[in-house]
């Protein structure tokens, strides 16, 4: 960890986006594979707008086709395929993204085959497992459960093994820099059957239940994974030949435990609130806020776009030594965040009421919940890079320990808060987690990097790089 020793010269003024953008230039390159990159990463931007304008269609028809109820019903039941979907690999969709590039660079194929076999089965047999237990879960514990909730959650616990599997295909596609093929299925795919599958049975006059709708995402998911594991495979064939596999299950498994851990961590304070709101309100209450955090993954994405470009530089400027380029592009990054968040809440907000009002009647009594957690979302935006910073350039134990602080610290308030406050209580008790995590992170990227992204306050630049 480095000290501030003196004040940065460049005056604020010149913390443009055009002056970060000529030193980026100057620091990292601006040869063919850079701009190859930067294209890239645009594909990607493009393809999370579409699939973020189809999954917040599919929501608004799910809303109105399936009523409040059952739509409250699919959000809870969707929530936790979510969950158990990224958790059931227990790390191992994760950690493909650690061992398929590193043995493909060192040209290990023995070993690269072992582990996208081991893996695949691996996955498999854990998210059949959890499967199996649910359905046990379920079928003694039928009676306790309300009975509307017992076929959709039937059909999840068919749905999530395929989530999982997906999960863990898209991280090969992602350890091998095939982004497109990475991200359409789940994004574009998937989405776009389910709100096509929904919409299409109600105009045939079918009748369109929250059991039916978990069936629709059954087939939307199997599709996907299908279609993206036959482009995965067509891929495979031409870096990885048939040969023989070797194994290092306890060294995977090494890596892929706190692995799971940490995406535990992470899923679950996403969704905690809605877990935990459905223990103590009707699917009718779970309808409305589901639809309010629906809407704020909207800004929530803005914030994906300001600081999805940056990690890796991060990586290379601190490879560098450049300290100076490092707290500037940490500081531009949170601005950046800052202000297209704060904007996207103003526009979001004004046009809320015309938002909730396509989930259909009544929907308008989420607009308090939307509010504050709305405000939760700006101050997320404070900590602009920090979670990425912190983990891009090694201190990640921090940051993990920070994300589980912020769990406990949301799970408790979810359960202090909502049976008096309802959804209110759970939404300050999401806001306020959210805000105290941003303060955390923001602190530790100046206590063990150096670096000072509060553009807010006056900078100091670090003697030395904030790693060794």
């Amino acid at each position: 960890m480095s000290e501030a020793v003196e004040t940065i010269e460049v005056p604020e003024r010149l913390l443009s986006i055009a002056w970060l953008r000529s030193t980026l230039r100057a620091r990292i390159g601006s040869d063919e594979e850079s701009q190859q990159s930067a294209f890239a990463a645009l594909k990607v931007l493009i393809i999370r707008c579409v699939g973020a304008a189809l999954a917040y269609a599919s929501q608004v028809l799910l809303a109105r086709v399936l009523g409040q109820t059952d739509y409250g019903i699919f959000a809870l039941v969707w929530v936790w395929i979510l969950v158990l979907g990224h958790l059931s690999p227990l790390g191992f969709a994760q950690a493909v993204c650690r061992f398929a590039p590193h043995y493909e660079a060192r040209d290990e194929k023995d070993l690269l085959r072992g582990f996208l076999q081991t893996g695949a089965l691996f996955v498999a047999g854990a998210s059949l497992a959890i499967a199996a237990l649910g359905g046990v879960v379920l079928w003694f514990a039928g009676a306790y459960i309300e009975t509307v909730y017992v076929l959709p959650f039937a059909i999840a616990l068919i749905v999530f093994p395929l989530f999982a599997l997906q999960d863990y295909v898209e991280n090969i596609a992602r350890a091998f820099n095939w982004t497109v093929i990475a991200i359409t299925p789940p994004f574009i795919i998937r989405h776009g059957l389910i709100g096509s599958g929904v919409l299409g049975a109600y105009l045939l006059g079918m009748p369109v239940s929250a059991s039916f709708a978990i069936g629709i995402a059954l087939v939307a998911t199997l599709v996907s994974l299908l279609v993206q594991t036959g482009f995965v495979w067509i891929r495979l064939q031409k870096i990885v030949s048939a040969g023989p596999r070797k194994k290092r299950m306890g060294e995977w498994l090494k890596t892929s435990m706190p692995l799971v851990f940490v995406d535990g961590t992470l899923i679950l304070f996403s969704n905690a609130d809605i877990l935990i709101l459905s223990l103590f309100v009707e699917p009718a209450t779970i309808a409305l806020y589901f639809a309010a955090s629906r809407i704020l993954q909207l800004v929530a994405f803005v914030q994906y776009a300001a600081t999805a470009a940056t990690a890796q530089r991060f990586t290379a400027l601190n490879a560098l030594g450049d300290a100076n380029a490092l707290n500037l592009l940490a500081r531009t990054t949170t601005r950046l965040t800052l202000i297209a968040s704060v904007g996207a809440a103003f526009v979001i907000y004004l046009a809320a009421p015309f938002l909730l009002d396509l989930f259909g009647e009544g929907f308008d009594g989420a607009m308090p919940v939307l509010a504050i957690l709305m405000v939760g979302l700006i101050a997320q935006a404070f900590a602009g890079p920090g979670e990425d910073l912190l983990n891009m350039l090694g201190e990640e134990r921090a940051c993990a320990t920070t994300c589980v602080a912020a769990l406990i610290l949301n799970i408790a308030l979810n359960f202090a808060l909502i049976p008096t406050l309802g959804m209110a209580g759970a939404a300050i008790a999401t806001a306020a987690s959210v805000a105290t995590r941003s303060l955390i992170l923001t602190y530790l990227v100046k206590r063990r990097l150096g670096l000072n992204i509060a553009f807010w306050l006056p900078t100091r630049k670090p003697a030395h790089g904030p790693a060794s």
